[in-house]
């Protein structure tokens, strides 16, 4: 849950920063004091895109920091564990800075992260309801959702949804076999030439760096020879050899130990150098012999050399790489050759799947089916309790409307063979007729939060903000809002922006956002308001600028009767 909150220059707002807590937390202020702008902040916490025109005016950066409260086995802890982000405690602190300029960051722990896993972690921390789930609430795509959350159907969908990408990726494969044949027989010359190539030349690993050592000897062949007699010379063959004069200074040793045996291991000593100059003088003279010196193998290893290169070329940098690329093209070449044979496999193959999907998505639909019965009966319960007695409610379910193109039926879905809409009858007697029909924005909101009440995740780690929810609501329609909100807020954080004193009176805290000018600027602050202040803020909600007694009076009888409600419900879930 949000714990602390922090903004400086954003917007209207110079410095602000707010502690709240768990429970109903209510924004009220006058129109135009900013109530919104705090909503705007946390979305952007959330992952929402920022502009440069969120910055304050003469300012350079907008900042916005929230301090969330989230449990040692929280799904965030987990999440920020995989992405690398340090979380040793249990308070997740996300930040936001906007310029002037149009650049955005984001942090996380004082990590910097990606846009991608705001919106991930936000996610689930921020739950933020709006105008805009009005316009959810007409969107038909958003219907089946819910109904899927109402019903925990997450694995059958994401099962569901495997498979139907298995039959696009099979269809696409069949789209790939149906080329032209002109176009298939051109891809077929190339592949077998390529292939071809790389066969006939048929490249060996270190086999450039072993040709071009032999390039070098033969290319040096003349002075290698020359190296070679002289030392063969030096060493053996000279009257003056190196081993002649050795064999020469062996006797004289021999004969030094004949007459003082201390000689005798410098006599070893000498006799285990010559052995080894015996066999220095083989190597060179057998070096002479062995090496291929004609021209012809120079040739050869330069013509070798060449048709490395120009396989290094064009198919890669080194023989892994060539082999690599011989391998995909001969499958690829197979798979031209063999068209008809793979065509037959896969039409083959998308029946199965085909016949797999069916039985998997209409276990789903049947499933589906039965949550629309329990999702109704739930939401008629939520109408009453918000004052929408004679509300009803069906769900009524359509063909889906799939993509697949023509090898897959029209109404197979990522999501299933269904599509839902959530019908309504604001009134006892009239016909049930589709959201986008009903008029009043009080019962298109009160719809909304009873869906969300019912459909939306209870996780107990997620802020769940309400803005203009009450919009259009009033009289007994507001107060029972109220109470609804106070039920949730039992087991969710909630934060709630309203405008009428019927459910502020019931917010365990109450925070009072004012508008006014310091010095020559516009700037808007935030309040947490004592009792006093409270009763002070329900007056001038119920009458206006001007606060009498008689309003006072009033806001104090409403504090009361929100507390003795408050009671009431605890007392009943502990008993």
């Amino acid at each position: 849950m949000l714990r602390h909150l922090r903004i400086r220059d954003f917007a209207l707002i110079r410095e602000l920063e707010a502690d709240f807590e768990a429970g109903l937390n209510l924004l009220t202020g006058e129109t135009g004091s900013g109530k919104s702008i705090v909503v705007d902040a946390l979305g952007l916490l959330g992952g929402d895109r920022a502009s440069p025109e969120m910055v304050r005016s003469g300012a350079e950066l907008a900042l916005i920091e929230g301090g969330f409260e989230v449990g040692p086995e929280s799904d965030v802890i987990h999440t920020l564990n995989e992405a690398g982000i340090p979380c040793s405690e249990d308070l997740i602190l996300l930040r936001r800075e906007i310029s002037a300029t149009g650049r955005s960051r984001a942090f996380i722990n004082d990590s910097p992260v990606t846009l991608a896993l705001t919106r991930t972690v936000g996610e689930k921390l921020v739950d933020i309801h709006g105008q805009h789930d009005r316009q959810m609430l007409l969107d038909l795509s958003a219907h089946l959702g819910w109904l899927d959350r109402f019903g925990s159907n997450a694995p059958a969908v994401s099962a569901v949804r495997n498979l139907y990408e298995k039959l696009r990726e099979i269809d696409r494969k069949l789209e790939s076999l149906r080329l032209d044949e002109q176009e298939r027989l051109r891809r077929v010359d190339v592949l077998e030439f390529q292939v071809g190539e790389i066969r006939r030349i048929d490249p060996r690993p270190e086999e450039k760096e072993s040709l071009e050592t032999e390039k070098k000897v033969l290319t040096n062949r003349e002075r290698i020879l020359s190296i070679a007699n002289e030392a063969y010379g030096l060493l053996y063959e000279n009257e003056t050899s190196v081993l002649a004069q050795v064999n020469r200074l062996a006797r004289l040793l021999q004969e030094l130990e004949s007459m003082d045996g201390r000689w005798s291991a410098h006599r070893e000593g000498l006799q285990e150098s010559r052995y080894r100059l015996e066999e220095l003088s083989y190597a060179v003279r057998d070096y002479t012999t062995e090496i291929d010196f004609s021209p012809g193998r120079l040739d050869q290893i330069e013509q070798r050399l060449s048709d490395l290169d120009r396989l290094a070329r064009k198919y890669g940098e080194s023989v892994a790489a060539i082999l690599e690329f011989a391998g995909r093209a001969e499958k690829q070449l197979q798979e031209l050759l063999s068209h008809e044979e793979t065509s037959r496999a896969l039409d083959k193959e998308l029946v199965t799947q085909l016949g797999e999907y069916a039985a998997v998505a209409a276990r789903l639909s049947k499933k589906r089916q039965g949550d629309a019965l329990r999702l109704e009966r739930e939401l008629r319960k939520e109408f009453r309790s918000l004052a929408m007695d004679k509300m009803e409610m069906k769900v009524l379910f359509h063909p889906a409307q799939g993509d697949g193109g023509g090898r897959i039926p029209a109404a197979y879905g990522p999501s299933g063979m269904d599509r839902v809409e959530f019908l309504v009858a604001p009134n006892e007697g009239e016909e049930l007729k589709p959201l986008a029909k009903i008029a009043s924005g009080g019962e298109l909101s009160r719809i909304m939060l009873a869906i969300r009440a019912i459909c939306g995740s209870m996780d107990p780690d997620r802020t769940l903000v309400f803005d203009e929810v009450d919009a259009g609501v009033g009289g007994r329609a507001a107060e029972a809002l109220g109470r609804r909100l106070l039920e949730i807020a039992r087991t969710n954080q909630v934060l709630c922006v309203t405008h009428l004193p019927q459910i502020a009176a019931f917010a365990d805290q109450h925070y009072s956002v004012q508008k006014g000018v310091v010095g020559s600027r516009t700037e808007t602050s935030i309040r947490n308001l004592d009792y006093t202040a409270r009763v002070e803020e329900l007056a001038r909600m119920l009458g206006g600028s001007i606060i009498t007694d008689t309003s006072r009076r009033h806001a104090t009888e409403m504090l009361k009767q929100s507390r003795n409600t408050s009671a009431h419900k605890a007392g009943h879930r502990a008993g």
